[in-house]
């Protein structure tokens, strides 16, 4: 897959920075596993949020729905491809390939071999391309036709006036580097280049966080919503089921945290399709279900199921017929009839069994989450998204929690649609005229953090795996350790940033220099980078200090070193991580410089070759980058004589007590002499 890369926008062209107050346009796009939706609004109109639903369509119906098809195929070449309701309904074009983002790890054991996976890894395989490649032309087509719908309703003048702000969303439970994947689609696309007077900016969120600021401005005015109260925001999509659970901590207006760690599975619609295609081959024989072919059969299913059976089934005990689009000649007279098969009520719940009870027990487990940590239920389910619509969901879950919990289903479009919209909203927090954010905090759903050496080892806290020796340094140092910013299931704040110090020291200039970010799924993440601790992305320094400015400290031998140190601070909004890093104040490296996705979701490791001689050994310095870095108080933290231009008054003085008013030389010649001895 090709590597992304981040380059400066706006070279040869005249623009200006975004200030609070111009006009903005915020876009938020709802990119699903079966259908997307696209929703929009005014910074100067942050009550308004419009959805488009005038989609091109090649069918008598469909065109004036809220969200579009992710469906998408290629003619010929040189020309663009059908998309959305203008893609042909047959194998001839693409669905459900964003579910090819995630790596065959990631994907359940028994969802691997569902028929619409293998259907879209298939046609992918057949095509020669990527899942990256497919998503960017889907989204290509979606942009273009999403900005001509909006400039029609708001005029070209204020689109070439305005700034975009564009928010996409991504189930909650996608790993690290799906977010990466996503990212390099959407720049492909091109909804990033350059246009009017300013560039476009792009923010990612969670598909639940975002269905939850849709529904928040209906919960603040309920008479039955008090301080201290929870629910559960379950948005149920075309391929994931999302849950996440908030308190309210004010209600006018009305500001939420989220409760406790929110979950989510990959058993949404589609799924409950697969099952009820498998249920029409057994009933139709195959003489009839070859002679439809794939095209026919999608058609079927489209009609009959999709438009028909799923969306009114509430288990009220209805039996439903379904006629086979083929004629034959009776053999009385010249008439002719449609092969007919009758679908039971019975059946039906069946096609819906196995997944629902997937939902149950995913809400139930929130529910029982929430309640071993407060001590009280939530007050509400509210459910959003496509399925989230679903009649028998809603009694689904009402049997499964025996009414404990009430449960709110909204009517109409608005459940469809609140992902997106929730996406808008969330751009809109940050316009001049917007309220601030509804959520006050948010709680993590992974570990993050970056890998580094800790000086020196140290026996009963390391592991003898890591124990290697630096010739730099002169001592034995832990190597690949994981140094966590933020560890799952803990709170973050909104708007606060978390910030590690770090150090590296050198016997040479370097040219350049790369930063390990990692991340880990584990319940408990571990301190060494095991097979838990997976890599997040490189970030490669846009500025490397100057070495002859470097602070000065000698080791055992006598030999002159710098010390290079810096802070990393990340923040998070629940999905993007931005890292900023920083050298006696100033930025070397952001979000913004290039950074290398490449090797994302990797195992966290770092390829060196220290000699079993000490003496021989290969200086880390040369083939490792990620820094050493001593945390406050450890035995061998410490600064180099010059330190308090770079350390805090109270940094050095934690540390003078550490050392017991030793100088470095004096410690470091003394940890040698008893590693060695």
């Amino acid at each position: 897959m090709p590597q992304p890369t981040r380059t400066q926008r706006g070279a040869g062209r005249g623009t200006r920075e975004l200030h609070a107050g111009d006009p903005t346009i915020v876009i938020g796009i709802d990119f699903g596993t079966t259908f997307s939706g696209v929703a929009w609004a005014r910074s100067t109109r942050p009550d308004h949020v419009d959805i488009i639903t005038s989609w091109k369509s090649t069918f008598n119906f469909n065109s004036d729905k809220e969200k579009v098809s992710t469906s998408i195929s290629y003619t010929e070449e040189e020309q663009p491809p059908l998309w959305g309701y203008a893609a042909p309904i047959g194998e001839s074009t693409l669905r459900w390939f964003k579910l090819c983002l995630l790596d065959e790890e990631d994907i359940p054991q028994y969802l691997r071999e569902s028929t619409h996976l293998q259907s879209a890894k298939s046609s992918l395989e057949k095509l020669g391309t990527h899942a990256v490649d497919v998503i960017s032309d889907y989204l290509r087509e979606l942009w273009k036709y999403s900005l001509g719908c909006i400039e029609r309703a708001e005029g070209a003048s204020l689109m070439e006036l305005s700034a975009l702000r564009v928010i996409v969303t991504l189930p909650a439970i996608w790993p690290a580097y799906a977010q990466f994947r996503m990212k390099e689609a959407i720049e492909k696309a091109g909804i990033l280049e350059p246009r009017g007077l300013f560039d476009t900016t792009l923010e990612f969120i969670s598909e639940p966080e975002a269905a939850a600021l849709a529904s928040l401005k209906d919960m603040s005015d309920r008479a039955d919503m008090s301080v201290g109260d929870h629910f559960v925001v379950c948005d149920a999509g075309g391929g994931t089921v999302d849950v996440i659970t908030y308190t309210v901590v004010n209600k006018q207006p009305i500001k939420v945290q989220e409760s406790v760690r929110g979950d989510g599975k990959l058993c949404g619609a589609t799924f409950v399709d697969e099952r009820f295609r498998t249920l029409l081959k057994s009933k139709m024989a195959w003489t009839i279900w070859d002679k439809l072919g794939e095209d026919g059969i999608a058609r079927l299913v489209n009609n009959e199921w999709e438009n028909g059976i799923k969306p009114q089934f509430c288990n009220d005990g209805r039996d439903w017929t379904i006629q086979i689009p083929l004629t034959s000649r009776k053999r009385d007279h010249d008439q002719y009839s449609c092969p007919e098969i009758n679908v039971s009520n019975k059946e039906v719940v069946e096609v819906f069994s196995p997944i629902m009870s997937q939902v149950v027990e995913l809400v139930t487990t929130q529910i029982q989450e929430v309640q071993k940590r407060y001590k009280k239920k939530p007050k509400f389910i509210i459910l959003v998204g496509g399925f989230g619509r679903c009649r028998h969901l809603h009694t689904c879950l009402t049997n499964g929690l025996r009414g404990q919990v009430e449960i709110l289903q909204g009517l109409g479009a608005r459940p469809w649609t609140a992902v997106c919209r929730g996406a808008a909203i969330r751009g809109l927090e940050k316009s001049d005229n917007a309220e601030e954010s509804a959520i006050r905090s948010r709680i993590a759903r992974a570990s993050y953090g970056t890998m580094c050496n800790v000086t020196p080892w140290t026996e009963g806290e390391h592991d003898a795996r890591d124990k290697e020796w630096c010739p730099v340094t002169r001592l034995y140092i832990a190597a690949d350790q994981a140094s966590w910013f933020l560890r799952i299931g803990e709170k973050m704040e909104v708007g606060k940033s978390i910030e590690l110090g770090f150090h590296q020291d050198l016997d040479k200039p370097l040219d350049s220099i790369s930063t390990h970010l990692i991340y880990s799924n584990a319940l408990n993440p571990s301190d060494r980078c095991d097979e838990t601790v997976k890599e997040l992305c490189q970030v490669r320094w846009a500025r490397v200090p100057d070495y002859d400015s470097l602070p000065s400290w000698k080791n055992s031998k006598g030999t002159r070193l710098k010390r290079l140190s810096y802070i990393i601070k990340m923040t998070s909004n629940g999905v993007s991580l931005d890292f900023e890093i920083s050298h006696e104040g100033r930025i070397v490296a952001s979000k913004n410089v290039v950074v290398d996705y490449s090797e994302s979701g990797a195992a966290a490791c770092r390829s060196s070759t220290v000699a079993d001689d000490a003496d021989d050994a290969v200086s880390l310095a040369d083939d490792d980058d990620s820094g050493t870095y001593v945390p406050a108080g450890h035995e061998g933290a410490g600064t180099p004589a010059n330190s308090a231009t770079i350390w805090p008054a109270e940094v050095v003085s934690r540390v003078n007590q550490v050392w017991g008013g030793q100088n470095w030389d004096e410690y470091s010649a003394r940890v040698e002499a008893r590693q060695r001895g």
